[in-house]
């Protein structure tokens, strides 16, 4: 019931239709939230199973966006993500990144919980970054799963969504940011890394060479907007 309320209110949908010249995107379905907010806090692990199941970024969304009961899952979506193994890499990836909008978003509801949260989400990111720009020498196209799936564009994806939700930490949230400072210096650290090993050329160092670049840029407007609390 959940996920098909949260595809459709992703989408648009309103019980009974939407108000004259209300676009598309403003809408939202408060008899639908309020459905799903009642499910949520009745039943604990729904939304760690949706997101296990790897729901779309725009439910996702309208989930850390209308359903602060959320975070009440928090400590079962910490406990998925530290436990190697249970999840496929990038599916643990963009876990993390839903685990990561959930503590941002709904931590004033929580410090504690959202907080460790935020640690489980960074260190997979952390632990991801390999496959996001790829091992060196190989192209990066080689790495898919099972289903085909172009494992680094999956992760690339879900790391730059997870660097934005960074950028919207509040300065005065001293605890999210100064893990968020952290983690930001540390890919920051890695890129400067990658960057200066070399071992291949041409087309193909260009490319990597340009995504590190985007990488290590996206990290120092986070870092801005967190008051540049870290030196990159």
């Amino acid at each position: 019931i959940v996920r098909c309320i949260a595809f459709a209110c992703a989408s648009g949908f309103v019980f009974g239709g939407c108000e004259h010249g209300e676009t598309h995107h403003a809408r939202h379905c408060m008899l639908s939230v309020s459905m799903v907010r009642s499910i949520v806090s009745k039943r604990r692990g729904i939304i760690a199973a949706l997101i296990k199941q790897d729901l779309p970024d725009n439910c996702i969304d309208w989930i850390v966006e209308f359903i602060p009961e959320s975070l009440s899952d928090a400590p079962i979506i910490t406990s998925l993500l530290s436990e190697n193994g249970l999840l496929a890499a990038t599916e643990r990836l963009t876990a993390a990144s839903a685990g990561l909008r959930i503590a941002v978003a709904q931590s004033s509801r929580g410090e504690t919980i959202a907080n460790n949260l935020m640690m489980a989400s960074t260190a997979v990111l952390l632990d991801s970054f390999t496959l996001v720009v790829g091992p060196v020498g190989v192209p990066v196209s080689v790495l898919r799963e099972e289903n085909g799936q172009d494992v680094t564009n999956v992760c690339r994806k879900a790391m730059f969504h997870m660097l934005k939700t960074l950028s919207t930490i509040s300065p005065k949230n001293t605890d999210l940011k100064n893990e968020a400072s952290i983690t930001l210096t540390k890919i920051s650290a890695l890129c400067k890394s990658e960057n200066a090993a070399g071992g291949i050329s041409g087309v193909a160092a260009s490319r990597r060479k340009a995504l590190l670049k985007e990488i290590w840029e996206k990290c120092l407007q986070a870092n801005t907007a967190l008051g540049g609390a870290m030196q990159m």
